[in-house]
């Protein structure tokens, strides 16, 4: 069997070899206008939204490879930079045919896709919405009450955790969802979440929904 392909940064070597048991590893590009620690965030450089992914038109490396592959990929107009909302053209919530985003800072393409194709556009406070919400099976889990306001309010379930202790080098902390993805029934983290203040509480609302956790390394 083929296996599947997965875009995230390749600078943790112990994280990628536990990756490539599993998946073809598409590198992000390093994003030089982006802050140091958000350049080689998949979350930044692109959105996937059924079957079209959004680029930055940066990350050159990044949207040859999808085209190579036969994927359709869109390339954002606006210019990225390295100041808040301007870095987070891309970094929204697609699920159950709603997109979750800062509206005034998502990508004009992707806006554009949304209401061609009859996709709710939702407006949240939080620009790094995709970075703060870890997703799964229709379903996710944030640190933000905001996103999980609006997400509730949308008939989606979700589990509020404490804020902070996830290492992000280079800022104060990470987002749960910067640190993890979703698929074929598992939830993948690239730290140890059994390290996390609210370890037992994240286990207990993945595991009720029948869903796997690997943890891709011991690291916090």
């Amino acid at each position: 069997m083929n296996k599947q392909y997965i875009i995230m940064s390749d600078e943790r070597p112990d994280i990628n070899e536990n990756i490539k048991i599993n998946y073809n590893l598409i590198p992000t590009d390093t994003i030089n206008e982006l802050l140091p620690f958000e350049r080689r965030h998949a979350d930044m450089q692109c959105l996937r939204i059924n079957e079209t992914f959004f680029v930055l038109k940066e990350a050159v490396t990044l949207r040859n490879k999808l085209r190579s592959l036969g994927l359709n990929v869109v390339i954002t107009e606006e210019d990225i930079t390295d100041k808040y909302p301007e870095n987070v053209l891309l970094n929204a919530v697609y699920i159950n045919s709603m997109l979750f985003c800062k509206i005034d800072a998502v990508a004009g393409v992707v806006k554009d896709y949304c209401i061609k194709h009859n996709i709710k556009l939702i407006n949240v406070n939080q620009g790094y919405t995709k970075c703060s919400t870890a997703v799964f099976k229709d379903c996710f889990i944030t640190a933000d009450k905001g996103i999980l306001n609006k997400l509730n309010e949308n008939g989606v379930e979700g589990l509020l955790i404490e804020s902070g202790s996830i290492n992000l080098p280079g800022t104060d902390y990470g987002f749960i969802g910067g640190c993890s993805f979703y698929n074929n029934r598992t939830i993948y983290f690239t730290g140890d979440i059994n390290n996390h203040p609210n370890a037992e509480k994240i286990k207990s609302f993945i595991k009720k929904r029948k869903v796997n956790i690997e943890i891709l390394t011991d690291k916090i």
